[in-house]
Formats: structure tokens, sequence, C-alpha cells
């Protein structure tokens, strides 16, 4: 007879030597014997073999837990009723109850998710005579409601809950509320955390708890305010993706801003949020825990990048400090991995919603010391390119990533002109990489910095700033050159002179002679002058002639302007 058959006949037979049998092998130092018994009793309709492997439970739990696998529905009904007739004892103060026996069968319960335990717990975790007890009840019930109460909540996702499964855990919900709207009897906030943490959005007893203007509804709200459970934090964070959010829930669920509550709600946002999700965050605006802009997107994990974007884009496409954190995405996967690809589709996606800076804004870039980076020559030809290489994830996947060199960097200044000085720089580098999918949505918002908002500010600008503007244009707007060429032919005066000095600032008068010359042959006295300061900058004979020409003028400030700039290029006359 093989030992498989003779352990079969074991949990067959229901005479009671079996039991004794089987008890005997589990004195035994070999460990698949004894898996063969706890397996064999667990398998009897027995409850006195059940009560066996109970008594084991302290020495050999895990060898318990594997081999009742498959077999553990008549050893959970014998856990409920012996926890029944112990949980009585205390609940009358028996001197016999045995807080042991009350802790292993607790911990069978949440081993095992026997959840046809939850009623029984849950009213003595505010009910019972023993404190011990209360506490080894709630602490089981709570994993276990957390446990379902997840599982309940996945299943918005698109199956189909067991209704038998859901009438339990609403009935369940029921018994919880009862016992929060008995808060002030029993004070145990554990209890207000395990019926948040089974519910799920649409439950009638959360939404009638929170509709009732009841002491139940305050410190329900205290404690969505302040748990750490982690599915608490859940619940409270997935209303930003429910049509309909309770006006109680709305100024919490915006205003919680702990670090766990932040890495919560960007996991309920998803790399690619629902359109309601997307709407909630475009009307109620940015949660108090996602604000911080590029300081806070240094502190979380780069797989969390995609939620941030969309977050900052819906809530604040406005804002240029958004434009900076979708840079700053896009430095942070220079070197690409897993998540990268879902980073970089955030990203095309959400600087499209992006506004476009004005002309203000552009202004307080090249007031900043840091726009020399963008200006500053390269040190080496490798250093044009703004993108890494990136490996091939999909064949229509280009370069997606800026250089990782230390100009690049965000600055750490809090000065608003620094962080717009950061985003002019790496916007102009990105307008510049053709190749690249985020080519055209730099140049889009470079929108407003161009030579015709730009020409008309030159007389209110400090030379520096001038230079600044004149060679970022140069860079990124292709009509410049001939915008100072009709510039400097334009009907107004005033027009021609700031042309004028846009020509001189950035060196472009050799290039514009012809224009020069009219200007300084038949040109009014204010236009001559300032084109022979301009000419100084010049070096080609052309310029040299027409400055000779002025230093003649019977006019003597222009004969004294010429002569000034001759002598500056050290021409002799």
């Amino acid at each position: 007879m093989s030992l498989e058959t003779t352990y079969r006949i074991l949990a067959e037979t229901s005479r009671p030597e079996a039991v004794d049998v089987l008890a005997r092998g589990l004195t035994s130092e070999d460990a698949r014997a004894r898996q063969y018994c706890f397996r064999t009793l667990a398998q009897r309709d027995c409850r006195r073999s059940h009560e066996l492997v109970i008594a084991h439970w302290d020495r050999y739990r895990d060898e318990i837990i594997e081999a009742t696998k498959n077999h553990r529905e008549g050893l959970c009904a014998t856990v409920v009723e012996t926890l029944t007739d112990e949980l009585s004892k205390a609940e009358a103060g028996d001197a016999k109850l045995d807080v042991d026996r009350t802790a292993v069968l607790t911990e069978i319960v949440l081993f095992f998710s026997i959840r046809d335990a939850l009623p029984l717990l849950i009213d003595a975790s505010w009910k019972n005579f023993s404190h011990i007890v209360r506490q080894q009840c709630i602490d089981t019930v709570v994993p276990l409601a957390s446990t379902w109460g997840k599982h309940a909540r996945r299943q918005y996702a698109g199956q189909r809950p067991d209704p038998n499964v859901e009438r339990q855990r609403l009935e369940l919900t029921n018994q919880l509320l009862q016992s929060a709207k008995n808060f002030q009897k029993h004070r145990c906030e554990e209890l207000l955390d395990a019926f948040l943490v089974i519910s799920t959005w649409n439950d009638p007893a959360l939404r009638a708890a929170l509709t009732d203007d009841s002491s139940c509804r305050t410190v329900l709200l205290r404690r969505l305010r302040n748990s750490q459970q982690q599915a608490v934090m859940e619940l409270l964070a997935g209303f930003i993706r429910r049509r309909s959010i309770p006006d109680c829930l709305l100024g919490l669920m915006l205003q919680r801003c702990d670090a766990m509550y932040c890495e919560t709600l960007l996991q309920v946002i998803t790399p690619d949020p629902s359109s309601v999700t997307l709407t909630n965050l475009k009307e109620y605006g940015l949660p108090d825990c996602l604000r911080g802009g590029v300081s806070l997107l240094r502190t979380l994990g780069i797989d969390r990048d995609a939620a941030i974007a969309h977050a900052y884009t819906m809530a604040m496409q406005h804002d240029p400090e958004t434009i900076a954190v979708l840079l700053e995405i896009l430095q942070r996967h220079h070197a690409p991995i897993t998540s990268s690809q879902a980073a970089y589709d955030a990203v095309s996606i959400c600087l499209s919603r992006c506004d476009v800076p004005n002309a203000d804004y552009w202004l307080q870039a090249v007031s900043s010391d840091r726009i020399e980076a963008l200006l500053a020559p390269p040190e080496s030809s490798a250093s044009h390119d703004p993108q890494a290489t990136e490996k091939a994830r999909t064949a229509n996947t280009a370069a997606e990533a800026t250089t990782n060199t230390d100009r690049d960097e965000f600055s750490h200044s809090e000065s608003f002109e620094d962080r717009a000085a950061d985003v002019c720089l790496r916007l102009v580098k990105w307008a510049e990489a053709k190749k690249s999918r985020f080519s055209k949505p730099a140049k889009r918002l470079l929108g407003e910095f161009n030579i015709n908002n730009m020409l008309p500010l030159f007389p209110t600008l400090s030379a520096k700033e001038r230079m600044r503007i004149g060679k970022t244009l140069m860079r990124i707007d292709p009509a410049t050159l001939d915008v100072v060429r009709d510039g400097l032919r334009h009907a107004v005066m005033s027009r021609r002179i700031e042309a004028i000095e846009f020509a001189q600032t950035l060196g472009l008068v050799e290039l514009m002679i012809e224009p020069f010359t009219n200007i300084v042959h038949s040109d009014h006295q204010r236009a001559r002058l300032a084109a022979a300061e301009a000419l100084a900058t010049a070096t080609c004979d052309t310029s040299a002639g027409l400055l000779k020409e002025l230093a003649t003028s019977p006019l003597g400030s222009l004969r004294d302007a010429a002569k000034d700039s001759l002598q500056r290029r050290g021409i002799t006359i």
C-alpha cells in the first residue's frame, strides 16, 4: 500500500483512532511526514482533528499554511466555532479565558483570510470585556478589511464582483458604520480605519455617513485627514476619479499634503489619467500635496513623472512653472529606463496644453545671469546636441533626452528670473533639436519671444539685456535678420532707430550695409547719428567709407560721432 493511499484512508475514515495515529505523526522529526499529517487532519471532517492543527499552530505555522493550502474549508469553520466559544468567555468575563488561545485563533483568521469571522471580530473589537481580546480582534479586522476593500475598489476597473461576496462586504460596512457611530463609547480610531478601508466610493454606508451632519462624520473626516493607513489614503485620493465628490471631502482631498498621501494621489492619477480625472484637476486645481514644482519633482520617484506631468498641465497650464516641471522630467529621463516611454508620451501631450508665456516672462529670463549658460560658446562640437542617445523602443521613437551637462541643470535658486532663464535655456535647446518630437512644442512655447515683440523694447533695456535677447533671437527666430533689415527701412523713425540699435548690439551692421547706406545718405539727423555710432562695430571698407563721408558733414554732431567711430576702429582721417 502506497503512502498516499494510507493518508487518504486516514482522511476518510471516521474512526477516532485515526486522529491518534496522525497526532503521533506530528511528533516526527521528518518535516515531510508532518506535512502529510497536517494535510490529512485538515481534510478530515472532524473537529478534534482541526483542534489538533490549531494546537500546533505556534510551533509549525509555516508548515501548516503550506500543507493546508487546498484543504481549509473545514478547518476554517472549526476556527470560527472555536473563536466564538472563546470570545463568549471573554464577553462574560470568564476566568477561564485563555488570551493566548484567542491570539492563535485570530492569527489563523488573518493568515487564512477567514472573512466569515469578521462579523464576530468586529463586535468583539469594541464590545468585549477584555482589553487584550479587543486589541487582538482589531489587529485582525483592519488588515482583513483593508485587503477586501482594496480588492473591491479594484473591481471598478472593469471586473464584475461576485454578488454574494459584495453583499457580504456591504453588510460588514453597515456593521462597521454602527461601530463608528459608537466611537464615543470605545474611542478606537482603528475601527474607523476599518470602516474606511473596506469601503468603496459608492457604498451606501459611506455616502450616508458623509452626508449626515453628525459627530460620526466629524470623526471619519478626521481619520481621512490624519490616518497613515495606505487604504484610507487610497480611498480619499480615489475621489479625484469620481464624477461626484461629496462637498465635505473636496477640500480635504485637495488640502491633505503629507508625503505618503502625495505618493498615493499620483498612483491614483496614473500615467494615463481618465477624462474624469483630468476634468477634476482642471476644475478644482492642483492639490496642495503636489505643489512645489521642480523642487517637489526631485523628491519623487521617477516612475511618478507621467502622472505629475498630467496633474500640472491640467491644473496649472497657465503657469510657466508647469513648463519647468515638464522640462525637468525630460532631463530626469536623459538615460532611458522602463518608465521613460510613458514619461516621453505624457510630456509630449502636456507641452501642447501649456499656455505660451508672454514677452514679459522672457524679459525676466534675460535679466538673469543664468541665461549666459545659453549664450556661452560650446566647449566641444558634441555640446551642440541637446539630446542623448536613446535606444529605439518603437519604430517611431526618436531621441528624447537633453544633454546632462552641468549648465543644463535647473538652478536651485528660488528666484523667478533664474527659473525663467532655465526654462528659456532648455526650450531653446529643444527647439534646435529638429529631429526630436519636442522641437515643435518648444518652438510654440517660445512663440512670444520673437523679434517683432522684442525690437520695440530695446530702447528700455540695458546693453547686457539687449545682447542676450539678440543672441537668443538669432538662434530661435529665423525671421530676425529680415525683420531687422525691414526695420532699417521702416517709415517710422523710432522703429529705424530700434533696428539700428539691434544690429549694433549683435554685430549685424556688415550684413545690413545697404539700408545703412540709405540712412547715412538721406535719413533724419537722429537716425544718422545712431548709424554713425553703430558703424563703429563694423570692419568692412564700405562701412569705413560711410563714416568718412559722415566725417565731412556740415553738421558738427554728425562729424564728431563719425570721427569718434573711426577712432574706435583705429582709422585716421
